[in-house]
């Protein structure tokens, strides 16, 4: 699958773990790195959902149909899935929005 990034500050932290794990803890790190490869390495949506990797969870209250996949007890990776509704399984592209903790009122985003 094709991944795409929702701003340039998300990219340099998804393209650099050096980086994020300055501002991340370590074992935040490594789950995103697989959380990244196993995306990679689906040919489709569909495909990467059927793994379960990550407890992918579809989010309510987003225009378009978005996932959290579990970082920690607490944070998320958040990646918006380019594609209609009707149209999900088939996708073989997403977009990362980022990762943070949404549990309670608020989004607490590490990486914006």
């Amino acid at each position: 699958m094709k991944i795409s990034y929702a701003s340039s500050k998300v990219e340099k932290y998804f393209n650099d773990f050096g980086k994020m794990k300055k501002i991340l803890p370590f074992e935040w790190v490594k789950t995103i790195k697989k959380h990244i490869n196993n995306i990679e390495a689906s040919d489709n949506f569909s495909i990467f959902l059927s793994l379960g990797l990550g407890r992918p969870e579809q989010l309510s209250g987003y225009q378009r149909p978005t996932y959290s996949l579990k970082v920690s007890a607490n944070a998320r990776m958040i990646i918006e899935v380019l594609a209609d509704q009707s149209e999900i399984m088939i996708c073989d592209e997403i977009k990362v929005e980022g990762v943070c903790d949404y549990h309670g009122d608020k989004e607490n985003w590490y990486i914006p």
